[in-house]
């Protein structure tokens, strides 16, 4: 059945509107071919970039006759409608790909005055297409595929001023390593004048002329000028104002292929025609003023390449270096001949040295903390630093820098329009990672101490929870928080509000943990206490005689001590003194006499606990045994007077004389075999004997060995009464 008949004849229009579609269709798939491959392949395929031209006249034309087909648009023909979605998704595929095609010819033939010409011809076809869109199309979707990200966003006409934001964008990375490049070489020759080489003008002169030798252009007519001013500009500012001048050259060829090839883009008050030749070029003040707009958006953007220039490719990311490059670039900015267009630039590069030493090197310094501290795990390897540990090295260095940063930032009388330029955003990160860092520290204290007196390492044990924790308050003690309260009001804008009150919060959690991190020392002698009397108890299960060894009988008075009494002090008592020699006297005192009446407590305790009997020989051996523990601290480890007549030595004694005592013996008040010193009172503690140190002597006399009894066996029954002693 032939429908033929029934279907509308096609109006002229619409039949021209379909067949200028298809042979624009043609036209775009072979731009985007050519564009593609250019895009692909860019050091090869450039040079299709002169074949692009012969076609772009007629897509250009194409495209408006097509987008400006009124008659059509209105027709509710089914392949109208399908070729205007087509040819509008071509013209915004070729819109992408010529504007990646601009940006790479203008980094690539900036200085090229033939491709130039070509580079300007596109951009021309380029607004072409994108004024169309607003005439032609009200709603249009800018996203041609997933893989033009840049044109989610509207794109905007390629003028003067886009262009030139186009260039600096491309040349900033290369401006920025060549200012690092002068930069370097100017730190480096001050150095040496400073240091070794005598100061002299020539000097630095060949040194300028060295390093701008391939940066500036030679100027036939402006060599003598430049022999008389280079005598009286400084050298660093003669090689930045080079820089600039390069760059400024750079852009020569580009005014001059504009004014010939496309004046209406530069405007009719920058062009002039030329008198000799005739020709169009840009005014004086027209370039000037350009170039004065490129140079400050160029330098606005150098600080960023720069700063990763410098920090991850010259110099590294350590604290101290960036620190001395930050000062002398702050010095070197503040030179009054200095050109006022490079300031942002250096001024860019110093807030990016301080943002990296506040982060990166706190990263740094707290991962090399945390490494030291890994191995710091057993009782054999030695992490000493002089009198602490290398651990503890760390902490008290990233304290230091953590401080002096903090402290950059303060003040001594703040006003409320001082606030306003108060560096507010860069201390509050400092003052966490400050808090973060004593908290760590702290947290790393406790549980070292813990886990070293476990293991019975007294000289780590001490370097940890005394020097190391000492140092890190030493240098937490030179910062100052300036009270900035009494300044907040209404008259402070919002931002100073609340950084305000999220300093004082920082402020006084650093100063909270500050107090804690003092509460350390104290803290690990309590550890110390509770571990010992553990340890002692577990070295006497393996070192005490048995009992039958103390219940033997001799007649001879034994005249040495037993040898587990050497083992047990050389193993509890010797390392807490020789590792406690290089404290204070106060904290030395008092860990040693703490752990000597724990380790002589654990001692009776052992006895008493296993129901130890004692015979008189028995009771004399233990008194010898006891009695070597002062013979020992003054001939092994050279104890002070103070250990010498701590309280549990006369305890011990007291128990072996209570164990050689006989019932119903009376133990007298004062001890008259003790010398009595001038104005000392009978009453004195130090006149009582022994046994009156020793709390419920009745137990103690219970230990006593049963005396062989002829007459036990007919008289078991029998129960003799003891009088109270």
């Amino acid at each position: 059945m032939n429908i033929s008949k029934w279907l509308p004849i096609e109006d002229t229009a619409i039949q021209e509107f379909v067949k200028n579609c298809k042979k624009l269709n043609m036209l775009s798939l072979s731009l985007e071919k050519k564009l593609g491959n250019m895009l692909h392949d860019k050091d090869e395929c450039y040079s299709e970039l002169e074949a692009i031209m012969e076609g772009l006249d007629t897509t250009g034309k194409l495209f408006t006759k097509v987008s400006g087909d009124h008659r059509v648009a209105i027709a509710s023909n089914y392949k109208c409608k399908h070729w205007r979605e087509h040819i509008k998704e071509k013209r915004l595929s070729i819109m992408y790909l010529s504007h990646q095609v601009i940006t790479s010819a203008l980094s690539k033939y900036l200085e090229d005055r033939v491709q130039l010409v070509y580079v300007l011809r596109l951009i021309e076809f380029f607004d072409t297409l994108l004024a169309l869109s607003s005439s032609s199309e009200n709603q249009c979707t800018s996203v041609v595929r997933n893989t033009c990200p840049s044109m989610l966003h509207p794109m905007r006409k390629l003028s003067l001023t886009k262009i030139l934001q186009v260039i600096a964008h491309i040349r900033a990375e290369h401006c920025g390593q060549q200012l690092i490049y002068i930069l370097l070489n100017l730190k480096t020759e001050t150095e040496k004048i400073e240091s070794d080489y005598p100061s002299s003008d020539n000097s630095s002169m060949e040194v300028y002329r060295a390093l701008t030798e391939n940066l500036s252009p030679v100027h036939e007519n402006a060599n003598a000028k430049k022999e008389n001013t280079e005598e009286n500009i400084p050298p660093e500012i003669a090689m930045l104002n080079g820089l600039l001048t390069l760059e400024s050259h750079k852009l020569k060829p580009l005014f001059e292929t504009m004014a010939k090839e496309t004046p209406d883009r530069l405007g009719p008050y920058f062009i002039k025609e030329s008198r000799s030749k005739g020709d169009m070029r840009m005014s004086t003040k027209g370039r000037q003023k350009v170039i004065a707009y490129y140079q400050e958006v160029l330098w606005g953007l150098v600080g960023t390449y720069a700063e990763y220039k410098l920090i991850w490719r010259a110099i590294g990311f350590q604290g101290e270096a960036c620190n001395q490059w930050a000062t002398w670039i702050k010095k070197l900015a503040s030179n009054p001949t200095l050109p006022h267009i490079l300031k942002p630039a250096l001024q860019s590069l110093v807030d990016g040295l301080c943002l990296h030493i506040t982060t990166v090197t706190w990263d740094h310094m707290f991962r090399k903390a945390m490494v030291a501290a890994g191995y710091q795990n057993s009782k054999y390897i030695n992490n000493n630093y002089e009198n602490g540990s290398y651990t503890g090295l760390m902490f008290s260095e990233m304290f230091s820098e953590l401080v002096s940063l903090s402290n950059s930032c303060e003040g001594s009388n703040w006003t409320v329009a001082a606030l306003e330029e108060l560096p507010l955003t860069e201390q509050i990160p400092i003052l966490h990672r400050l808090d973060h860092t004593i908290h760590t520290c702290r947290l790393w204290a406790e549980g070292k101490a813990r886990q070293l007196a476990n293991m019975w390492n007294m000289d780590q044990f001490f370097r940890v929870t005394q020097i190391d924790v000492a140092a890190s308050l030493k240098e937490l003690s030179n910062s100052h928080f300036a009270n900035q309260n009494d300044l907040l009001g209404p008259e402070c804008s919002v931002h100073v509000m609340v950084c305000g009150k999220m300093r004082a919060k920082l402020v006084s959690e650093v100063n909270d943990n500050v107090e804690q991190l003092k509460a350390v020392p104290t803290q690990s002698i309590d550890v110390l206490a509770s571990i010992s009397r553990t340890f002692s108890l577990a070295n006497l299960k393996l070192m005490f005689p048995p009992p039958k060894y103390w219940k033997q009988q001799f007649d001879e008075i034994p005249q040495y001590a037993s040898k587990y009494v050497e083992d047990y002090l050389d193993e509890i008592l010797k390392p807490v003194i020789n590792a406690t020699k290089t404290l204070d006297s106060p904290v030395q005192q008092k860990v040693s006499c703490l752990v000597l009446d724990i380790m002589c407590e654990a001692w009776l305790d052992h006895i008493y606990k296993n129901k130890i009997k004692f015979t008189e020989w028995g009771a004399l051996q233990l008194l010898a045994d006891f009695g070597a523990v002062p013979t020992w601290l003054m001939e092994r480890v050279q104890a002070t007077p103070n250990l010498l007549s701590t309280e549990m030595l006369r305890r011990c004694e007291g128990v072996g004389r209570l164990l050689l005592s006989q019932p119903g013996h009376r133990i007298p008040m004062i001890d008259k075999s003790i010398r009595k010193y001038q104005d000392e009172d009978e009453s004195s503690p130090t006149r009582m004997p022994p046994e009156m140190y020793v709390p419920n002597q009745t137990q103690w006399l219970e230990l006593r060995a049963q005396r062989n009894n002829y007459f036990s066996f007919c008289c078991s029954g029998l129960r003799l009464s003891i009088p109270p002693s």
